[in-house]
């Protein structure tokens, strides 16, 4: 089997990099940690390496002090791809295809739609029905027979709540409960998550959710709603780009809408753009494509070059 191969592979060599892609989320930060931790106790060397800092809400999570932003790829003799649904966005697609290419270890683990990753990897162990990539990596664990404390527990609590929005998105499964249960009893911390993922807003982050709602545009055939906020929004509240995190499924909630798009200005000078639904007639990944993004049916995203202007009655953006 599969899951098999993967578990010889961890088994048989010490070196190991675990990769997290851009802009980590609560999933693949969680996932990441739990095979660090898990690898460190079998007596290997690993190590964790994120193009992008860790979001402020996730650094409650064990090892986040631990990832650095590169590496040299050729001191590892495996590297692992954790919940990267593209390989653009690990920030490291050319050296990716020529470590698996020269050395045949590249593991991808994740839950996404095929794409260009699953083309180069050795090994894909991916379950498109998973609800994240935590809930990979339990399955993972039980066929290792890893005692799960509550570290652990928590971690992948961590990835199974953010990825579901709380259990909310249709994602949620039976399967996905049953190991939310089962991670409670083993002593996953839920007080710990909440407060730092769903209860942490800022006094500056709520001006700044203020500012996005206030932006709400209705299309009224596509029933598409969307917003935006600009580098400028950040600096007049105060605020930071972790503050960002959840607008966009709380513009999700509003009754009769087909999907929700925030548009936001990146540090880099980009535009990125994240869309969610909650429709099942609604693949928003295909929308993303059209721009070279990518994700899940109903959680995707893309990234262009360009900004956000206000002209006169209406926001629009120009491109670069």
């Amino acid at each position: 089997m599969l899951i098999d191969k993967i578990i010889s592979k961890i088994t048989h060599f010490d070196k190991i990099l675990l990769m997290i892609h851009e802009n980590p989320d609560g999933d693949t930060l969680a996932a990441a940690a739990v095979l660090y931790q898990v690898l460190k106790k079998m007596g290997k060397c690993p190590a964790l390496v994120c193009k992008d800092p860790v979001p402020r809400p996730f650094l409650f999570l064990p090892e986040m002090d631990k990832i650095q932003s590169d590496f040299l790829f050729g001191d590892f003799e495996i590297i692992v791809v954790i919940d990267c649904g593209d390989i653009r966005r690990t920030g490291f697609d050319a050296r990716l295809k020529d470590f698996a290419k020269k050395k045949k270890n590249l593991i991808n683990i994740d839950h996404h739609p095929k794409n260009d990753l699953h083309k180069i990897a050795n090994l894909n162990l991916v379950d498109y029905e998973a609800s994240s990539t935590s809930e990979i990596i339990w399955q993972l664990l039980q066929k290792m027979k890893i005692e799960i404390d509550k570290n652990i527990a928590t971690a992948l609590f961590t990835g199974l709540y953010t990825d579901t929005g709380g259990f909310k998105h249709s994602n949620t499964r039976p399967k996905t409960l049953e190991i939310a249960a089962e991670l409670l009893k083993r002593g996953a911390r839920i007080k710990l998550i909440t407060q730092n993922v769903s209860l942490n807003k800022t006094v500056p982050a709520m001006k700044l959710w203020g500012m996005a709602l206030s932006r709400l545009h209705r299309h009224s055939e596509l029933k598409i709603v969307s917003s935006v906020i600009t580098r400028k929004d950040l600096k007049d509240c105060l605020a930071t780009y972790d503050d960002i995190a959840g607008v966009v499924n709380l513009i999700n909630t509003i009754p009769d809408s087909k999907a929700a798009i925030l548009f936001f200005e990146t540090p880099e000078g980009k535009i990125r753009a994240s869309i969610r639904t909650e429709d099942d007639k609604v693949d928003v990944s295909r929308l993303a494509a059209i721009f070279g993004g990518g994700g899940h049916k109903k959680a995707s995203g893309f990234t262009i070059d360009g900004k956000l202007i206000f002209d006169k009655e209406s926001w629009k953006i120009v491109l670069e």
